[in-house]
């Protein structure tokens, strides 16, 4: 499989992209009109766009350094997409302006019923880049680990682009969009070649509708000397081939598109962003499936991309428990927790809540599904906070609230029996787990137990808790109640997550464990440190957080969400649920 390594081995982690730098003007309406037609739209903006502008600013957002090679007017188009480059991190040395010709632009028209899109090119100052425009980049490519190249320039440049990072080393990534004749000299200088479905009938002449069609159409461009394809396949994802001729077909995050605009450009520039950083080609297209869906829940182009702040705290929020736990806690300030949770997408894992409350929460889902879907399950905690229950009064504590509809069990085991006799403690927490798993049907709802992390202080203790519950049959082992001085802790996490590690590589047929922080953990940068951990701890490397998962991690936090929130762009760009007129119903 194809790599961004130079010849000694090392990451290259630069892109270069020689492409389009056009600005896209945009019409809303409530459908596309028919030939000759002449219609009302409801809205009008303009944006920066161009194929390979839209790439390198997705992959800069994503942090990584980028190059652009091209072309602008020397009109304000121009100007303006210069400063653009600059505030977004792309470097544009080798962006030049030309006197007496027009910026490239793009009028496109966007139905907003269903986010589907038709757009005009016209190319401006583009059609003016030559291979020596590239060639005089030559000693800056060299240092890149990805050229990126696509067909809105003309062919003579790209082909000069290919031509030149083959003869440095560097992998190839050619964008089959728009559509055209290719030179076949041109497959040869291609490591990776990425179409959509339409283009990859246009490019072979064979039907792309079916998986299997898509299959047999890309082994028709692997024969040609490409070495790797990636068919996009919008809402259906995408599907990876290589030289084996099989293919993997990967499923694209479900959501609500808004605007599908630029969705391709999205996707592409995130791959290139995580490939550069060393993920594998399948790693990479996951990132990148997940990026591309948050852009199309938005309107623009380059305006609907997101950044890698946005995207960890879009991750983090999947994983929160959203917590209260007061003694004054009522329905009203219960209903405030769940609209906050619901109340922008992504929505948050789950909202914790004392028992009495479960029903409650059922009664809101059950009554309006559309603004309080199922999918937002409910957390209850039993034997909580001291831990000091006897295992009939915990059970039947836990049977009642199952009975109402919880969805997750959070139980607190006697961790001060466990400060006070470690071998009596251990056996005591995992007759109470074994006990509670009884009546928590595994699948059904999910069981998490709180060892008091602060409370226990040293690793010995940790390590006991932690394994006991994980005998017992929990999902998830969890730091705290939040009720005490100290709560979760990057030192107690990886003493937890060791333990939790360990169970899987030695019963790697078992119902995998997971880890859940709470308390302690309240903004991003703290959120962040503790993916980063799990990924370290259970997959190997701390590079691969964005694979954790609400299976792998949860946090439990009243304060996390809303500073979550602050990242991710608010309404109208946000899909945001109306939900705070349902205050004082109940």
């Amino acid at each position: 499989m194809v790599s961004c390594t130079g010849s000694n081995g090392t990451m290259k982690p630069r892109i270069c992209n020689v492409g389009a730098c056009f600005t896209d003007l945009v019409t809303y309406a409530p459908r596309l009109p028919s030939p000759g037609e002449t219609m009302f739209g409801s809205k009008f903006s303009t944006g920066f766009g161009g194929k390979g502008a839209n790439q390198a600013v997705q992959a800069a957002r994503l942090g990584a350094k980028v190059m652009m090679i091209s072309k602008v007017g020397d009109d304000i188009f121009g100007t303006n997409t210069l400063e653009h480059f600059t505030a977004q991190g792309v470097d544009a040395t080798y962006v030049t302006k030309v006197p007496n010709v027009s910026s490239g632009t793009a009028p496109i028209t966007v139905n907003e019923s269903t986010g589907q899109n038709s757009i005009i090119i016209v190319p401006g100052a583009l059609d003016l880049l030559t291979a020596q425009d590239v060639e005089a980049a030559r000693h800056e490519i060299r240092s890149c680990g990805l050229m990126m190249v696509q067909l809105e320039a003309p062919m003579e440049a790209n082909l000069a682009a290919l031509k030149i990072a083959r003869e440095e080393g560097v992998t190839t990534l050619l964008n089959t969009a728009p559509a055209k004749d290719i030179p076949d000299e041109m497959w040869s200088l291609c490591d990776i070649v990425c179409p959509n479905e339409v283009e990859l009938q246009m490019l072979t002449k064979m039907p792309s509708s079916t998986d299997e069609e898509v299959s047999e159409a890309a082994k028709n461009l692997l024969q040609r000397g490409v070495k790797t394809v990636i068919v996009t396949l919008g809402e259906r994802g995408c599907a990876l081939f290589g030289g084996d001729m099989k293919g993997k077909f990967m499923q694209a995050p479900v959501v609500r598109p808004k605007d599908t605009t630029g969705a391709g450009d999205s996707f592409l520039g995130a791959l290139a962003a995580h490939f550069v950083s060393g993920a594998s080609l399948e790693v990479a297209i996951a990132r990148a499936n997940k990026v591309a869906a948050v852009s199309v829940t938005r309107e623009g182009t380059q305006k609907s991309f997101p950044t890698t702040e946005e995207i960890l705290a879009r991750q983090a929020i999947s994983l929160i428990d959203h917590t209260s736990l007061g003694l004054d806690d009522t329905e009203e300030k219960i209903l405030g927790l769940v609209n906050a949770a619901v109340a922008e997408q992504p929505q948050t894992a789950a909202v914790c809540i004392y028992p009495k409350f479960v029903k409650f929460i059922r009664k809101l889902q059950h009554e309006h599904p559309d603004r309080y879907p199922r999918t937002l399950r409910v957390c209850t905690v039993v034997n909580f906070p001291s831990g000091k229950g006897t295992v009939d009064e915990v059970v039947g504590d836990t049977r009642q609230a199952v009975a109402d509809g919880a969805d997750e069990i959070d139980v607190v085991i006697d961790y001060n029996l466990l400060k006070e006799n470690q071998t009596e403690g251990y056996q005591a927490a995992v007759r109470l787990v074994t006990a509670v798993r009884d009546v928590c049907p595994r699948g059904q709802v999910a069981l998490k137990v709180i060892i008091e992390s602060g409370e226990l202080g040293v690793e010995s203790l940790i390590a006991s808790a932690t394994e006991a519950a994980i005998a017992g049959g929990c999902d998830f082992a969890k730091t705290s109640t939040g009720k005490v001085k100290v709560n979760a802790t990057p030192e107690a996490a990886r003493i937890m997550l060791q333990k939790i590690a360990q169970h899987r590589q030695s019963s790697p047929g078992s119902h995998p464990v997971g880890f859940k922080a709470a308390g302690g953990v309240r903004d991003a940068v703290q959120a962040k440190q503790y993916l980063e951990l799990a990924a370290d701890v259970l997959l190997g490397s701390k590079s691969f957080y964005h694979e954790v998962d609400d299976c792998m991690m949860r946090f439990g936090a009243s304060s996390l969400l809303p500073a979550l929130r602050g990242i991710t762009p608010a309404a109208p760009h946000g899909v945001k649920r109306k939900a705070d007129d349902i205050k004082g119903q109940y």
